[in-house]
């Protein structure tokens, strides 16, 4: 390539000068630090040449003084492009050894200077260029005074030009001198022209990257050889930082699939890091308010407060250097303050185009075939541990807290590099519990706290390498995390949120620290703004023995008593939005700050006033969920030592000091009366043969809070009882076993017969009823049971109590996108997935019919096969998840080519599962509807290319065939396949998940946590949902209100003997005495009828004491 034409080529690798104009424009007159010298002569006669020689090689000679050679150097740079090769030979040879024997900055300044003017010429040669690159290395080694910065550009351009020759030798000395220009630091007492020289010094870099990123898919000897250098200049201390972070940028961008090729991605999922860090345009503008905030409050003595998402915080005020509180402080300031070099997302481009596949020919695994080159990446990772040890240099710093965590989700990357995350475990373990953290800069208000709590999603990330650690590191992992409840309230959140996958991820290992777990949270149930985290946490545990296997009583009452604190307390919010009119105007549903599950400085309030009474609920209906869950985990001989405990403490006072149950601890106490010694599931009731049916005799009672039901055979006394509770129905037969008549016994009296059958009539339901619930002793009226007449109220009444479910309905949508898929109908066209998806929705649930089924399916068709012939479903005794599966349901692109009907489902669901195998991010707006406000998105976390083929709507199908493996694996088992976990929200919607910050699972933890979450989202969802007015009503408490409704139509009428049920009926029908029942609690307060004096209410709600 000729000069005219490198002159005129155009710079299309990215943002950078064209570097054969830089070298042109200095070659052309301009000496050091842009002064205008003489102008270049284009061509010289013989007498020029010779005067030439004997002006200049006399002052280069020997016997001069260094500062005349030096300026001789310079000179002739000016002028040196015109004279023949001899002549520059001897130019050449001279600088050379002057560098050599002195490398004294001046000297190597000198030898830079006439190099960016010789390189300018046309009839470079191969070796003249090696020769130009390596005298450019050894010019460069230590800092320069008095470098133009536009030297360092020409010169940088000129290596980037040789780089990108495939020759080894050119191209890897190229490569050389780009990072030692890179790297070169700016002399003593140049501290004015810093920035202008660190920006020259990063050209270099960002040619590094460039070359990188060009030479990916074809040259990938060149492709290693620039990581090799990117490494290098990102470990080099005294390098420039502008330089070191744009080596940065590429390294922690480095990902690898299964089979270890190497890709780039484009833009790391760190936004919810950087933004505690005060590194997005968001929370710099938040931190900066926060300062203002603080020092107004330093000033008149108090503490500034700032909520955030689900956490909010108090800051201590500074007694000193605060600002005027008239004062605002812009982020003009504050860069001002404290050099900002890096900021999410803006200056995270890369400076080039990247490969959008990954490299056919480069390996991530260091025992991969021969044919293919390897990236070293210990190096890499060695050079970031080093940054977070050393921790002075905040830029750098704060850039590997916000990316490495991100790359370390790609296990595959670090499966050959064990070693350094084991390294990496040991240096956050001793650092976070001895809190040997060093202190961020101030200008954002930022303090060890904040660093202390990417740290802690740095050690959450950590958790998926679990099988390569010893049992003892992760207690020391679980036990750190622990520390960081107490110790770092800031990471509180983080800490509970990552015990959870622990609960998951190394059951075992929180099994034998769980007494301590359960003391520290009951240490800090004051903290309400943890309510949702903790109770969150225990439900999971709840539903994973494994974690639980050695739990004792006292450990078990310390849930309950965690459980029951968080109840009270949001009691008492619920209580000031229920009575207090301007409370519940303020409750709007404005968006909450911040973007994380922790993104904020914390406080005793977990949410911004938009959202606290919605939260206030959700924690009401955690605690009860939570307390039932546990109940019923525990051994049957082990309930009834916790009823009473549980019984006492559900009760609250009123302001009149009088004890109240309300209607969920009433469902709740009705839940340990079915199950407290049971535990035999669910019963059915029993099939009456034809020939017994017209002798059966059947009537109906209300029995406290329940509805009996005896049917009797009339002759035989075999008797079926169905007793119907706010928590669930019973089904019993009972059956006296009569002895035979003596052979001397006579009938006194006429027997009847049943009427229509003539069988003798021998017994009445009233009988059975008697034996099992009365005896002779005085049964206080209220208490006696109510006889229902068998009229059409009560048989619609108990009709509709038959068709509320006994346990909480959810349902959820299950999508799957395929390689590309980003369109609705596309997505929606799927008939089927890849393996993993088939494996992720077994594990979710179980594969039961639609047609005939007797279950809730959740809007799905039982009869005629229209939304497919099975479905995913999940249930438990308190819970029933049925899943909305778009591949499973049928697709008839002709008649439905938008697939409306699969649509009309998951567009109507609160919460989607979005599975998703397309390689490209998803948007929460995929599926337009008003409805859905949740996404929880599963990515692979390594996807093998090779065996994802195009979906071709309704055919779609995964290729089986699979490339080798170049480490020999024909597939990962279970727990070393891993997927990210990422929650999403509607913008009108508050983010309240502990996947907000993406979380890594593997293949065996994956359905159970994503379970979890969809079970809380929905609840959450269903409150807010009603947050305009009303409540989210359980189907337990659905129930007990039917039988409520019974109650207080059948009280004190002609079918009843007995006065009203307490509470029930005017206050003349209860003799003027006040109400144990008002509204839907009951009341411990005067004795009526003997049903409970006022110092034996709690005491009465015990029924294990009598049992």
């Amino acid at each position: 390539m000729d000069n005219g034409t490198r002159q005129n080529k155009a710079d299309d690798d990215g943002a950078a000068p064209s570097p054969t104009a830089q070298r042109t424009n200095l070659a052309h007159g301009r000496g050091e630090h842009g002064s205008q010298g003489q102008t270049r002569v284009l061509a010289s006669t013989p007498a020029q040449e010779q005067a030439f020689r004997n002006k200049y090689l006399y002052d280069l000679s020997k016997d001069r003084p260094a500062a005349d050679r030096i300026d001789a150097i310079i000179n002739a740079s000016r002028q040196i492009l015109p004279y023949s090769q001899e002549t520059l030979a001897m130019v050449w040879n001279e600088v050379e050894d002057m560098v050599a024997k002195n490398a004294k900055s001046e000297n190597r300044r000198a030898a830079l200077q006439l190099i960016s003017a010789s390189v300018s010429r046309q009839d470079i040669t191969e070796n003249e260029s090696v020769r130009f690159l390596e005298l450019i290395v050894r010019s460069t080694h230590e800092p320069i005074d008095r470098v133009d910065p536009g030297l360092l550009a020409s010169l940088a351009g000129f290596a980037r030009e040789q780089a990108e020759h495939d020759e080894s030798v050119r191209a890897e000395v190229a490569l050389n001198a780009l990072s030692q220009l890179a790297a070169l630091r700016i002399g003593p007492g140049e501290s004015s022209h810093y920035l202008f020289f660190e920006e020259s010094s990063n050209i270099a870099s960002i040619y590094l990257v460039q070359n990188f990123l060009k030479s990916f898919s074809q040259q990938p000897h060149n492709t290693v050889k620039s990581f090799e250098q990117l490494v290098r200049l990102s470990n080099m201390p005294n390098a420039p930082t502008a330089s070191r972070l744009s080596a940065m940028k590429l390294l922690t961008r480095i990902r690898c699939n299964a089979n270890g090729l190497i890709y780039i991605i484009d833009h790391p999922d760190t936004q919810n890091i950087a933004h505690e860090l005060a590194k997005t345009e968001e929370s710099a503008r938040l931190r900066s308010s926060l300062q203002k905030q603080s020092s107004r409050a330093s000033i008149s003595g108090g503490t500034s407060i700032i909520r955030t998402g689900r956490t909010s915080t108090v800051e201590p005020s500074s007694k000193g250097g605060s600002r005027s509180a008239t004062q605002s402080i812009t982020t003009e300031d504050l860069t001002k303050a404290s050099p900002v070099l890096w900021m999410y997302p803006a200056s995270s481009e890369l400076p080039g185009t990247r490969s959008e596949q990954p490299s056919n020919s480069i390996s991530a695994f260091p025992n991969a075939t021969d044919a293919l080159h390897k990236l070293n990446m210990h190096t890499w990772f060695e050079s970031a541990l080093n940054v977070l040890q050393d921790g002075s240099n905040w830029e750098l710093y704060s850039f590997v807290l916000v990316h490495l965590p991100s790359q370390l989700m790609n296990i595959s990357l670090f499966e050959a590099n064990i070693p350094f995350v084991r390294a990496l475990l040991e240096f956050l373990i001793f650092s976070l519990r001895k809190g040997s953290i060093n202190e961020p800069p101030t200008n954002f208000g930022l303090k060890k706290g904040d660093v202390a709590l990417c740290l802690f999603h740095l050690m959450t990330v950590l958790i998926g390498y679990h099988i390569w650690f010893a049992p003892e590191e992760l207690i020391n992992m679980v036990h750190t995390f622990l520390t960081g409840i107490s110790m770092w309230d800031r990471a509180a959140k983080c800490c509970i949120h990552a015990l959870t996958i622990c609960c998951h991820e190394i059951p075992r290992a929180v099994d034998k620290c769980l007494s301590l777990i359960l003391t520290k949270m009951s240490q800090i149930i004051s903290q309400s703004y943890l309510a949702m985290d903790i109770l969150e946490f225990l439900g999971q545990l709840a539903r994973l023995p494994d974690a639980y296997r050695s739990i004792g009583e006292d450990p078990i009452r310390t849930i309950f008593g965690i459980c029951i604190s968080h109840l009270h307390q949001s009691r008492e919010q619920r209580q000031i939005f229920l009575t207090t009119p301007d409370a519940r105007a303020a409750n709007t549903s404005n968006r909450t700050l911040g973007i994380s599950a922790e993104p904020a400085p914390a406080s005793e309030s977990s949410q911004l006033p938009g959202i606290q009474r919605e939260a206030s609920e959700y924690v009401y209906a955690l605690a009860y969920t939570v307390i039932t869950t546990w109940f019923l985990a525990i051994s049957l001989q082990e309930r009834p030592k916790h009823v009473g405990w549980i019984a006492k403490n559900l009760a609250w006072k009123d302001k009149q000091g009088a004890e109240i149950v309300e209607e969920q601890s009433q469902v709740t106490l009705d839940m340990m009366h079915r199950t407290a010694f049971l535990d035999l599931g669910e019963t059915v009731p029993r099939s009456v043969p034809a020939n017994e049916a017209n002798n059966m005799l059947k009537k109906t009672w209300l029995m406290g809070m329940s509805i009996v039901t005896m049917e009797t055979d009339a002759t035989t006394g075999l008797t079926q009882i169905t007793k119907r509770q706010a928590s669930g129905t019973t089904y019993a037969v009972y059956q006296p076993h009569t002895a035979p008549l003596p052979s001397h016994h006579v009938d006194t009296h006429n027997r009847e017969i049943v009427e229509g059958t003539g069988a003798p009539l021998n017994i009445l339901p009233n009988h059975v009823l008697l034996q099992l619930s009365s005896t002779i002793s005085p049964m206080p009226i209220p208490t006696q049971p109510i006889v229902l007449p068998d009229d059409d109220f009560s048989k619609r009444a108990i009709s509709t109590f038959d068709r509320i479910n006994t346990v909480d309905g959810h349902k959820a949508g299950i999508i799957y996108l395929g390689k590309d898929q980003a369109a609705e109908a596309q997505i929606l066209a799927n008939t089927s997935g890849s393996e993993s998806y088939e494996k992720f929705l077994s594990g979710l649930g179980t594969k039961v019919s639609l047609r005939g089924a007797s279950f809730n399916a959740q809007g799905l068709d039982r009869e005629y096969d229209t939304d497919g012939t099975h479905t995913y479903a999940w249930r438990d005794r308190i819970t029933e998840l049925v899943f909305h599966i778009p591949t499973m349901m049928p697709t008839n692109l002709q008649h439905d080519e938008k697939c409306v009907n699969k649509k009309r489902h998951i567009g109507n669901d609160f919460v989607n599962v979005i599975y998703n195998e397309s390689g490209l991010p998803f948007k929460f707006d995929t599926f337009a509807s008003q409805l859905n406000y949740v996404n929880i998105v599963i990515t692979p976390e390594e996807v093998d290319t090779a065996r994802l083929q195009p979906s071709t709507t309704a055919a779609f199908k995964a290729d089986k065939t699979s490339v080798a493996s170049p480490r020999g694996d024909a597939g990962l088992p279970p727990e070393r396949t891993y997927f990210k976990v990422q929650l999403l929200c509607a913008p009108s919607f508050p983010q309240i998940s502990p996947a907000a910050t993406t979380k890594l699972l593997s293949e065996g933890a994956l359905p159970s946590f994503v379970r979890q979450l969809v079970l809380n989202a929905s609840v959450f969802s269903m409150i807010w949902s009603n947050r305009e007015g009303g409540e989210y009503i359980s189907s337990w408490r659905s129930r007990l209100r039917e039988i409520r409704k019974l109650r207080e139509r059948y009280s004190n009428t002609a079918t009843s003997a007995n006065v009203a049920y307490p509470g029930m009926g005017t206050p003349q029908d209860r003799g003027g005495a006040r109400s144990y029942v008002e509204g839907d609690d009951w009341r411990g307060t005067l004795a009526m009828g003997g049903l409970a004096e006022h110092s034996q209410f709690l005491m009465s709600l015990d029924f294990t004491r009598w049992a």
